[in-house]
């Protein structure tokens, strides 16, 4: 029977690799084009503004990955104002180059996550959440595919 924490190791992967209870993470974001990622649903009809799109998810689970990672291994915590840009970032122009980018960021984080829930230190004990943190956010980027018409990740 796997421990706790082999079973949170083992289903990081999977949600990367094959996906767990929805598509996989890494095809979750393969093929989109920098316009796709970077599209805003409107809001509801009366509020103003727009929704977040892939790209700004992508970006703020960037942040908080990178955050925890820092806090784990420094104890150093984030300062409001990098909070206050981190949370919901706003998307750089969207061009092949910097959509590029920010999905080798992703993938990076994802193996430093990866690499970091196997350290058996109690700093790290935090870093299991971000398994749900993040399959919320997937569930969210998987329904924004959907708005713009995209096929169902098999």
């Amino acid at each position: 029977m796997p421990t706790d924490r082999e079973l949170i190791q083992k289903w990081w992967s999977d949600a990367w690799t094959e996906g767990l209870w929805s598509a996989s993470w890494s095809k979750s974001l393969d093929g989109l084009t920098p316009q796709q990622a970077a599209w805003q649903p409107p809001s509801a009809p009366g509020l103003p503004g727009r929704r977040n799109s892939i790209w700004q998810i992508v970006l703020h689970m960037i942040f908080w990955r990178e955050s925890w990672l820092r806090r784990a291994a420094t104890g150093q915590k984030p300062t409001k104002e990098e909070v206050a840009a981190g949370t919901l970032p706003s998307v750089p122009d969207a061009t092949d180059a910097a959509w590029t980018q920010a999905r080798q960021r992703f993938t990076q984080t994802q193996d430093l996550m990866a690499a970091a829930l196997k350290i058996p230190d109690p700093s790290h004990a935090t870093l299991i959440y971000f398994l749900p943190h993040d399959m919320y956010h997937f569930g969210q980027i998987n329904y924004l595919r959907a708005m713009q018409g995209l096929p169902p990740i098999e």
